[in-house]
């Protein structure tokens, strides 16, 4: 199945959006990587997710978008803004401060398999041969990549479990948002998802003890800061939310293994993080399924 006719766009467009969120989200490894080494975990995705809601709501808001939401949608809404947006990014926050940006970006992409198979129970859609054969493909490669020995990382054991929670997260979210016929602009409702989010990480937030004085943050801080809300979330979900709209769950899912490709190579080159022959094979191999992936795509 190819791009969704219904989803009120080309299918050029599509593909752009796809790209964007791969760039959008592969630089944000490194960046949240730095980002860690001058703010803790909570403080960090507290003032991120809440800030990206506001923009991403006024944003919405600004293109003439309905910003009430049909009562019937919220228990639906909530769900897939706990996995998408709560146990995913914290999660994944975590994962880069425990193990690496680039191998959290690998980590958190096995997203495809667990949105590829929550899809067959929770949508009813089938995997057809090429499908398999690219997320079979592209699976190899993070296997390769995580074969290595990690001994060096501290805390990798809780670094990797935390980063693949917050992939089971991210798949079933995706699926989750593919249940029903949204009434609402994808921008209104990645917004909302953020704005849900705030509740349980403010909480844990106000009442833990990683606080942080937002005053006492440096203007290199305040820019790795704006980056993630205004790029990273804002222009990624913006961007994302209308390719899970356009694409079905599996397809949209496998494409997104990109974004290890981009946060590997970002990450050495930000970061100085080490690219040997395994990382070079893995990110053959998952160029390789994305390849794959799209071309029977563009077939039918």
């Amino acid at each position: 199945m190819s791009v969704n006719k219904t989803a009120g766009q080309a299918p050029g467009t599509g593909y752009i959006l796809l790209a964007t969120t791969w760039l959008c989200w592969g630089f944000s490894y490194p960046v949240t990587a730095i980002l860690l080494e001058g703010m803790d975990v909570w403080s960090s995705r507290f003032l991120i997710i809440s800030a990206s809601a506001v923009v991403l709501l006024t944003l919405g808001r600004l293109q003439g978008a309905r910003l009430s939401v049909p009562r019937g949608h919220w228990p639906d809404l909530i769900i897939a803004a706990l996995c998408n947006m709560a146990i995913f990014q914290v999660c994944m926050t975590y994962g880069v401060h425990l193990l690496s940006a680039g191998r959290t970006s690998v980590i958190v992409y096995t997203m495809p398999l667990w949105a590829s198979i929550f899809a067959v129970f929770i949508l009813g859609e089938r995997l057809n041969p090429p499908r398999l054969a690219a997320l079979g493909l592209g699976l190899l490669g993070l296997v390769v990549l995580l074969g290595q020995d990690l001994s060096h990382l501290r805390d990798a054991p809780l670094g990797a479990g935390l980063t693949l929670l917050s992939a089971v997260a991210f798949g079933l979210g995706t699926v989750w948002m593919k249940k029903r016929l949204w009434q609402n602009d994808p921008t209104v409702l990645a917004g909302w998802q953020l704005a849900i989010a705030t509740v349980p990480v403010g909480l844990i937030w106000a009442f833990g003890d990683s606080q942080i004085s937002f005053s006492a943050l440096t203007l290199e801080t305040w820019l790795l800061v704006g980056y993630l809300i205004l790029i990273a979330n804002a222009l990624a979900y913006f961007a994302w939310f209308r390719v899970v709209a356009a694409f079905p769950a599996s397809v949209s899912g496998i494409s997104a293994m990109a974004v290890p490709v981009v946060g590997v190579l970002a990450s050495a080159w930000v970061l100085d993080e080490h690219i040997g022959a395994r990382e070079w094979i893995a990110l053959a191999l998952i160029i390789g399924a994305l390849a794959l992936n799209l071309v029977s795509t563009l077939r039918k």
